[in-house]
């Protein structure tokens, strides 16, 4: 084969080989291979974009013209940018994207302030946009900015927004409760001041519509979209039957029982003090919750010295404080809690027949014991360790359960009787964490009151609630890992470094001071004369202890030198790897390809 030939049949391959990458990227498929999936939309997700009646436009604003971004902005800008590419591809048609970057001074940016986008002003006093605009007919719903730092809920703060836009009114709250979380509509007595809502109450009437269900009703109201029971009492047989079958039916329940409310209890010391007889109850749905597969016993109350409350002398080992690893970080309403603090609550445990999931929430430490319930009238708190029983392990107080369960009422024979269901239930095994006073604290600031957050609590309630009375689509939406990938090799390196280094440090400092106490013994021994002055020995100390210093710097040094040298040789093999796997490709195939040419 001529020279001119050779050539001919490089270049077509060389043409071949573009024109495929070109095809193969030009077709509807995508794999994913990262470890969680970070870049593929999860079931619930597609299943949400599935009901979408009306088309839906999405405009997402993207600074991309800005020089002065940083590379991880840009690489954030471009993940969002991708994730709602995928939204618009599973959607069907149903979902149409515009990628608008609002430059500085044009309508576009215009467009971007009159929506609500809050841009970033960055240091040269440009503006910085990352956010969106969701429509669907008149109605209208925006993300500002997507924050970096929630990069692991992206896909739950996108399905969010487009679920919220499709939301012609509110979503109706059913509250069951024995606690004063609502003021009383009777007017107030003369010269006492309007009774007022809790503060949660109040937070939630903004996103939902609160329906008061009376204890002694028979039935639950019609087009609830979440039921919420905090510290049930007495409720009737036929409205616990109303409530069964309302779980089964796949309807949200947030589920706050009390095996010893405070808030009763100081209750009931104000009425005794009026001459009035008050015994307060612990709450329990004992029926619902063994057909459910959740043991809880109102009986008894936790204590737990290592997350008890403690204020100066003062511990409180039945009031306990969750934060940090007792809270479940990987579920999206408690992946920012910092600090929960829940009175006198009591264990939830997952019975080992449940055909249910039962998901921790809140866990104690493993010192946990348990006390009972009626003898915290009469105790003092510094006395509840020495009588609490140890449990022998970290138990639940609060969890979220989900799966098929069985109704609690299997002989009912209604025509619209439903024997099992999925149900999403939240529960928590305390209530008085919900109120004002455990929660936050009112300060008066130029005769305006002003609201201080004491703990996180009220942020747990309304999590949950707007997690459970969104879509349930949404609420099977898990975070997922960020794109920003831990260099394992590297950090390992790192840590083999500091070893040494750690080592070394450890042997010259026991030279240092044993020189030290040399010194220290001359000169306290010149000090008994009352003149000081260096002697040759004390000279002899005093360079030993430099030239100990200059070699220990030295070695620190060759340490970092190598640990330097080896990372730099990490990303040279994998900067060469990323540069010639495309030529090393392309050569394979051109050898294959001759050869497949000469068999024939």
């Amino acid at each position: 084969m001529s020279l001119t030939k050779k050539l001919t049949a490089a270049v077509l391959i060389l043409v071949n080989f573009l024109l495929l990458h070109y095809i193969v990227s030009s077709l509807p498929l995508r794999m994913d291979f990262t470890q969680e999936g970070i870049y593929t939309l999860s079931d619930s997700t597609k299943t949400m974009l599935s009901k979408i009646e009306e088309p839906i436009t999405i405009d997402f604003y993207t600074s991309k013209s800005v020089g002065e971004l940083q590379s991880w902005f840009k690489n954030f800008s471009d993940r969002v940018e991708q994730m709602l590419e995928q939204y618009s591809k599973a959607s069907g048609g149903k979902i149409s994207l515009n990628v608008i970057d609002p430059k500085p001074d044009t309508p576009e940016e215009e467009r971007a302030i009159a929506a609500g986008l809050n841009g970033q002003e960055i240091a040269t006093g440009d503006r910085v946009f990352l956010g969106m605009v969701v429509a669907q007919g008149d109605t209208e719903k925006i993300q500002p900015f997507f924050n970096w730092n929630r990069e692991t809920f992206l896909e739950y703060d996108i399905s969010k927004t487009i679920y919220e836009t499709q939301l012609l009114t509110k979503p109706r709250i059913g509250l069951i409760t024995s606690l004063p979380l609502m003021a009383p509509p009777m007017p107030p007595m003369p010269g006492q001041p309007a009774p007022s809502n809790q503060i949660i109450i109040d937070q939630l009437s903004t996103q939902f519509e609160i329906v008061p269900v009376e204890p002694s009703a028979e039935t639950l109201p019609a087009g609830l979209d979440l039921l919420a029971l905090v510290h049930p009492k007495d409720l009737s047989d036929t409205l616990k039957y109303s409530i069964d079958q309302y779980a089964l039916s796949g309807k949200p329940v947030f589920l706050a029982l009390d095996p010893s409310s405070v808030t009763e209890r100081e209750q009931g010391r104000q009425q005794m003090m009026m001459g009035q007889m008050s015994q307060p109850t612990p709450s329990d749905l004992p029926e619902l919750l063994a057909a459910w597969g959740i043991e809880y016993d109102p009986q008894f109350v936790l204590t737990d010295p290592d997350n008890s409350l403690s204020q100066g002398r003062f511990t409180q080992p039945a009031w306990l404080v969750f934060r940090d690893e007792y809270t479940n970080r990987d579920l999206l309403p408690s992946s920012e809690l910092e600090g929960l603090l829940l009175l006198e609550a009591g264990q939830l445990a997952h019975a080992e027949d449940a055909t249910t999931t039962w998901e921790p929430i809140l866990t104690t430490s493993e010192q946990a014991g348990q006390v009972g319930s009626m003898t915290l009238q009469f105790t003092q708190p510094q006395q509840l360790l020495r009588q609490a029983q140890p449990i022998g392990n970290a138990v639940s107080v609060a969890g979220l359960l989900t799966g098929e369960a069985s109704t609690a009422y299997p002989d009912r024979e209604e025509e619209t009787h439903l024997a099992s269901g999925d149900i999403t239930v939240f529960i928590i095994s305390d209530s008085d964490f919900l109120l004002d006073q455990f929660s936050v604290q009112k300060v008066n600031f130029l005769g305006m009151e002003q609201i201080q957050k004491l703990n996180d609590n009220q942020n747990l309630v309304a999590n949950f609630v707007e997690y459970l009375g969104g879509s349930r689509d949404l609420i099977g939406i898990r975070g997922k890992a960020g794109t920003a990938r831990p260099f394992d090799v590297v950090q390992a390196m790192e840590a083999d470094a500091q070893k040494q280094y750690q080592a070394k440090l450890e042997i010259v400092e026991a030279e240092l001071q044993e020189i030290n106490s040399k010194l220290t013994q001359l000169v306290s021994e010149q000090a008994n004369s009352g003149i000081i002055y260096a002697t040759p020995e004390m000279e002899e100390v005093i360079a030993e202890n430099r030239a100990k210093q200059a070699e220990l710097k030295s070695q620190i040094r060759v340490i970092r030198r190598d640990l330097r040298q080896g990372i730099e040789t990490l990303g040279t093999v994998i900067g060469a790897i990323n540069l010639l796997w495309a030529p090393i490709g392309l050569l394979i195939f051109a050898i294959i390809f001759n050869r497949l040419r000469k068999n024939r």
